[in-house]
Parts: C-alpha cells; sequence; structure tokens
C-alpha cells in the first residue's frame, strides 16, 4: 500500500488539486447551476468547487494547516478523512477562545472547502458578525503600514466588485448603492476623474458583499461606507481584477460586442465594444488604456 503522507501533505495536496487560478468563476458558477438542476438538485449560488484566487488560496491554506496541526497534536490523527470528524470540535474550542465572527466563518469556510462540503455540514452555530466586530477601515491604525486584506475585507471585496479609484472609495456613501430599472446592483460616482459622473455596474456574484457595506453603513446611521482607506491598499490591483472580470461578464453576454478587434503590441486581441463598456465603467474614455494596463 502507498504511503499517503504526512496530514500536512495531505492538505497541501488537497488544496493544490482545489486550484483554479485563472479560470472564470463566474463561469464555473453557471455550470454548476446547470449541473443542479439537471440532477434536481438545490443550487447554492455562493459555492462553488475549486479554489479560484491566489490570495485566498493563501488564507485557507493558513486556517487549513492549523487545523490539520491542532488534530495532529491534539487526537494523534494521521489521516486527512478520519480529521473530518473533529472539525466540529476544533470549531467549538475556537469559539471558547474567542475568536472573531469573521475569524471563525473563515475557518469553517476554510475547512468546508478541504472537506467539499458547506459550513453547516459541521453542526456549528456560529456567531454572526455584527458591525461592532468591524474595526477595520475605520481609524489610521498601526497594521495599515503592513496591508491586510484579512483584516480589510470589507473594502478589498467592495474594490473587486465596483473597481473605483481610492478617491471614489472615500466619497461614496450607502445612498451612492442601489438598483437601476434592470434590477442590477449599480454604484453612482458622482465625481470621477476630470468630474466626470458614472453609473458603475457591480460583477456579478459580488452584489451581496457590496450590498452587504451599503446596509452596514445605513442602518449605523453612517453616510458614507468608508471612513478611511489603507494607504498600503493597492486599489489599482483591484481595479485590474474589476476590469478582467467585467470583460468576461460582457464577453459571455454579447450585447456590446462589435467584431471589431483591437490588437495589443504582443498580439493578444479584445473586441473594441467591450473595451469600451469596460472603459466607461472605470471612469476612463481610452481603450488603448484599458488593454495595455489592465487586461492580462
Amino acid at each position: 500500500m502507498a504511503r499517503e503522507g504526512s496530514i500536512i501533505y495531505q492538505v497541501l495536496k488537497r488544496l493544490k488539486e482545489l486550484q483554479r487560478f485563472g479560470e472564470s468563476k463566474h463561469l464555473a458558477k453557471k455550470e454548476e447551476k446547470l449541473k443542479c438542476l439537471e440532477q434536481g438538485r438545490p443550487w447554492n449560488p455562493a459555492r462553488v468547487e475549486g479554489i479560484y484566487s491566489f490570495k485566498t488560496y493563501e488564507v485557507y491554506k493558513e486556517h487549513c494547516l492549523d487545523f490539520a496541526n491542532w488534530v495532529r497534536k491534539e487526537k494523534g490523527v494521521k489521516n486527512l478523512e478520519q480529521a473530518r470528524q473533529y472539525v466540529k470540535e476544533y470549531l467549538e474550542k475556537q469559539i471558547a477562545e474567542g475568536k472573531s465572527a469573521w475569524t471563525l466563518r473563515l475557518k469553517a469556510a476554510a475547512c468546508a472547502k478541504l472537506f467539499g462540503c458547506t459550513t453547516s455540514d459541521f453542526g456549528v452555530e456560529l456567531p454572526k458578525r455584527s458591525r461592532e466586530d468591524i474595526h477595520r477601515s475605520r481609524l489610521e491604525r498601526e497594521h495599515d503600514r503592513h496591508f491586510s486584506e484579512h483584516r480589510n475585507r470589507d473594502i478589498v471585496e467592495f474594490c473587486r466588485a465596483t473597481g473605483l479609484r481610492r478617491k471614489e472609495l472615500v466619497r461614496v456613501t450607502w445612498k451612492d448603492v442601489y438598483r437601476n430599472e434592470e434590477g442590477r446592483v449599480v454604484v453612482y460616482v458622482d465625481q470621477g476623474k476630470g468630474g466626470r459622473p458614472r453609473e458603475v455596474p457591480v460583477v456579478k456574484g459580488m452584489e451581496e458583499a457590496v450590498w452587504e457595506a451599503r446596509e452596514k453603513a445605513r442602518l449605523s446611521g453612517q453616510e458614507k461606507l468608508f471612513l478611511h482607506v489603507p494607504n498600503r491598499a493597492d486599489i489599482h490591483s483591484y481595479r485590474r481584477e474589476y476590469a478582467m472580470a467585467r470583460y468576461r461578464e460582457l464577453e459571455e453576454e454579447g450585447k456590446v460586442a462589435t467584431g471589431e478587434l483591437y490588437r495589443r503590441r504582443d498580439g493578444q486581441k479584445f473586441d473594441r465594444g467591450i473595451l469600451l463598456a469596460v472603459s466607461r465603467d472605470l471612469g476612463h474614455n481610452r481603450v488603448d488604456v484599458v488593454a495595455r494596463h489592465y487586461l492580462d
């Protein structure tokens, strides 16, 4: 019988099998939805097999290894499948130690991804996140000099979903987030670059995160969504992620495609109609800027 390797090795191997870097998570969700409809299974739009972001992979790996080390040390377990039965106890221990609701849900999500199930399958009632638990992005703090996407996930998700610039982020209010006539969640930017206003479509599949940020501000009586955006947050990289997600989205819809191609110097080709739409979403007017600086 072949050796399985240590439980740490098994965890890393499983996570590597789940890597989907460079693939479209949006497309994977559509395929999963069709499978569920064909098989008569309930479809959960928040769940899809695989890990599509390297940053998400790194966070999940950290939490999965924490669990693996705990179950190896405390239970003497060497097999990943045998470790599954101890996830409930592990999470309950984290709750007893006073871990934040956000951290607990992230640990549960990491374990659920590792074992191919949902967090509810563990049978643990996780505490709900409340506004009082969220201190990131409110005031200037020591850890802002070493920006943590985990601690600032509300801003990071909002940026990836909307592609707003830093100055636009600090101006946006909860009233600027609404549904348009088509029912699409959008963010109104009253004064973008050059003083130009625009209505920004939220990337499909990320509406919930944007709406949650809106409701947190509204219910607290706070007008602005973010009182502070850490200086070390790489806003441009999130704008690039938004641009790529929007391009794929519009490409799949095919509504604004013109068939006229823009050829980049490296030979990569893009539809000019889609480029123009993405450019306007970002607050630009030149397709070459988006093609050269925002799209891989």
